[in-house]
């Protein structure tokens, strides 16, 4: 697997340069592996030279570390990359590190020597200063150079030997290798799964808590919500309810005032039936007296027409007598008398009984007055059922216009005068004639036509 250089390369090139810069006080720097995985990192810096430094390298890890020392030779600062493989690192990761070294040096360039250490011993500040002299150019001086005698020169030989495969290559130490290999690299998936699903485990945990109070946040606005609702509605209910009882009382008020002149009315009309009653009594009185001292006046004049009668009656009868022939022995029977036809009564005065009916003349007083009574009550009751008459006509002609259309009333609304219909909720409302936007027209279920507000039916289908 490659190294990753690219995570924390922020970090590792500023700590490189904090130890390269002639101007800063750092001088060393050591670099390690995050974990098993293969990621580059810094692991600490100091001040204090290579003792400090070699302090932070372990045995079990493989690191690296660049530390700048002052050449002996030149007195210049020189730097040096230390790759640090600790004796106790596997073999397995031997082998991967080792790999990563050509990456490590590219990405640190600019170090003027480069040790491989394996112990405490490797890294020994003399040891590191002589190889910085070694390498160091102002070393060499031709002048210095001595002549030596290499004798005489031989013929070269060969140093070759012929590779068997089977003896020098360790195949067991290879599969071992292999599957160490193998099985760090499988260790290593397995963790990197293991922190994904951690992650992901958390951040779904987080989403579930976010969640859940956003829930129980709206839960609660809408608790709140339901409630101002439901105290709105009952303060609806309240008022609608005052409002019902208001109308109700001035409903019932109103029918006590229509009653209680209603009863004053007939109370006034008996009144005046009374009065009329009175008054005609008292005339008929008075006719009856004028009209018996006028009949005694007529009863002497027939009485003297009868007796003038019976005369004619006895001088008819005698003639008969005298004038009978002599044959005639047997007296012949007396024709039965018949009586004269009376004259007619003479009419009375008519400016005496002109309000009086013909069939009271006849009649005794009380029967009269009785009859007189009954003919007024007669009279007033034509009167109410002609008023009745008059005014069913008058809805008849003012019958609503059909229009099929139907409403359910969803509230009870109470008329506020005769122009106005009444219903309770459920009640189907006929022939509905839309007025306005505000106002309709139509039947109830009491048969009244009038107006009511639309905003208290829905109409049907």
């Amino acid at each position: 697997m490659a190294i990753d250089l690219k995570t924390n390369q922020g970090a590792l090139l500023a700590a490189f340069k904090d130890v390269v810069n002639d101007s800063s006080d750092t001088n060393w720097a050591v670099f390690g592996y995050d974990k098993t995985s293969n990621t580059l990192k810094v692991v600490g810096t100091g001040e204090d030279g290579v003792e400090e430094m070699t302090e932070e390298l372990g045995d079990s890890k493989p690191m690296y570390a660049v530390v700048q020392v002052i050449d002996p030779n030149s007195g210049l600062k020189k730097n040096i990359q230390i790759n640090w493989l600790g004796e106790a690192v596997r073999e397995s990761r031997k082998g991967v590190v080792q790999r990563h070294v050509p990456d490590v040096e590219r990405f640190f360039s600019g170090c003027h020597v480069r040790v491989a250490a394996r112990t405490e011993d490797d890294v020994d500040e003399t040891l590191l200063l002589s190889k910085v002299a070694k390498s160091s150019g102002s070393n060499y001086g031709f002048h210095k150079e001595k002549k030596k005698d290499y004798g005489p020169i031989e013929a070269v030989g060969s140093v070759y030997k012929r590779t068997d495969a089977t003896k020098d290559i360790d195949v067991g130490s290879r599969n071992k290798y292999q599957a160490d290999h193998e099985a760090e690299e499988k260790e290593r998936q397995r963790a990197e799964q293991r922190a994904k699903e951690e992650e992901r485990n958390r951040l779904e945990a987080e989403r579930r808590q976010r969640e859940s109070e956003g829930t129980s946040r709206r839960d609660q606005v809408a608790r709140a919500r339901e409630v101002e609702i439901q105290a709105r509605k009952e303060q609806e209910r309240r008022e609608e309810a005052e409002r019902r009882d208001a109308d109700r009382a001035r409903w019932r008020e109103q029918q006590d005032q229509e009653a209680a002149a209603d009863a004053d009315a007939r109370q006034r009309q008996e009144e005046d039936r009374r009065q009329k009653w009175d008054e005609e009594r008292s005339r008929i009185a008075s006719n009856k007296t004028s009209f018996d001292m006028g009949g005694r006046d007529e009863e002497a004049e027939r009485a003297a027409k009868q007796q003038q009668w019976e005369e004619e009656r006895s001088r008819i009868a005698a003639s008969k007598a005298a004038s009978r022939p002599a044959y005639d022995e047997e007296e012949p029977e007396e024709e039965e008398e018949r009586e004269p036809e009376r004259e007619p009564e003479p009419e009375p005065r008519q400016e005496m009984y002109q309000n009086i009916p013909e069939a009271q003349q006849s009649q005794p007083q009380d029967e009269q007055e009785e009859e007189l009574y009954d003919t007024a009550e007669l009279q007033e009751s034509r009167q109410e059922e002609d008023m009745y008459a008059t005014a069913e006509a008058t809805e008849d002609s003012q019958a609503p216009p059909r229009s099929g259309k139907r409403a359910r009333a969803v509230y009870d609304y109470q008329a506020e005068d005769e122009t106005e219909i009444t219903f309770d909720p459920d009640d189907i409302i006929e022939d509905i004639e839309e007025v306005d936007e505000g106002w309709w027209k139509g039947v109830a279920p009491n048969g009244h036509f009038g107006m009511f507000p639309s905003n208290y039916v829905e109409l049907m289908d």
